[in-house]
């Protein structure tokens, strides 16, 4: 898979978590240079006819789909690879015992082209950065990737993933990462992107939503200030 040998590479990969559950967006990051489409079973209403359908849409583009399972159990990433994801992203892994049960689970169902395979790991709480170095000492993951939100809630801060103290761990982790001579990824907003690269990510991921969002403002930013002439606008502070 091109995007995993890029990693291997030092090479930065792009990810969009694809908010809505439409091949046709799938396809369409694609064709936005995207690297990967992130389909959220963790949170999200897509069937598993619609998540074939997702992944199928992404080869169409030329892209890797990864999917990200509700719960991090085999069957599920048996499931999810057999519809034809390119790899999985596996939340909340706290200790090596479950580093390497997750490497077993995607190998025994992919014993024929497990290589071919991305496996990313998320680390979200304190206790997984305490046990870093054991996870990294894995070997089969291909990525760590370091989820700000729910690291902050962990933390005692639900919501606030831009406090310094969050920001500082997510940033120390990435160089930990990095310094360990494994990939780093994390979420890059337009407003941290450079920052968490800075530290080492070079899987970075944004959301549909939020590409939205900015594009949004930015249209509406540069719209002519019908104001003067007495034309009312709806206000797009929050789109």
């Amino acid at each position: 898979m091109e995007v995993k040998e890029k990693l291997a590479g030092g090479g930065i990969a792009t990810m969009v978590a694809v908010n809505y559950p439409s091949p046709a967006l799938v396809e369409y990051v694609g064709k936005l240079g995207f690297d990967i489409a992130f389909i959220d079973c963790e949170k999200g209403s897509a069937s598993a006819e619609r998540i074939e359908e997702m992944c199928r849409g992404a080869r169409a583009a030329g892209i890797a789909a990864i999917v990200r399972p509700w719960m991090n159990e085999d069957g599920l990433i048996s499931r999810y690879l057999d519809l034809g994801a390119n790899g999985v992203m596996v939340a909340a892994i706290e200790q090596a015992e479950t580093a390497r049960a997750l490497v077993a689970a995607v190998r025994y169902s992919r014993f024929r082209d497990f290589d071919e395979k991305l496996v990313i790991a998320m680390i979200e709480s304190p206790r997984a950065i305490q046990n870093l170095p054991e996870l990294l000492a894995v070997e089969g993951i291909d990525v760590w990737f370091v989820g700000p939100n729910d690291l902050a809630h962990r933390m005692g801060h639900p919501g606030r993933a831009d406090l310094p103290e969050v920001q500082d761990a997510v940033l120390s982790t990435l160089g930990a990462i990095k310094a360990a001579g494994r990939t780093a990824g994390t979420l890059a907003t337009a407003g941290t992107a450079q920052a968490v690269f800075d530290a080492g990510a070079r899987l970075l991921m944004t959301r549909v939503t939020d590409l939205l969002a900015q594009g949004s403002k930015d249209y509406h930013r540069q719209l002519p200030r019908v104001e003067a002439a007495g034309i009312p606008t709806r206000s797009t502070e929050n789109p």
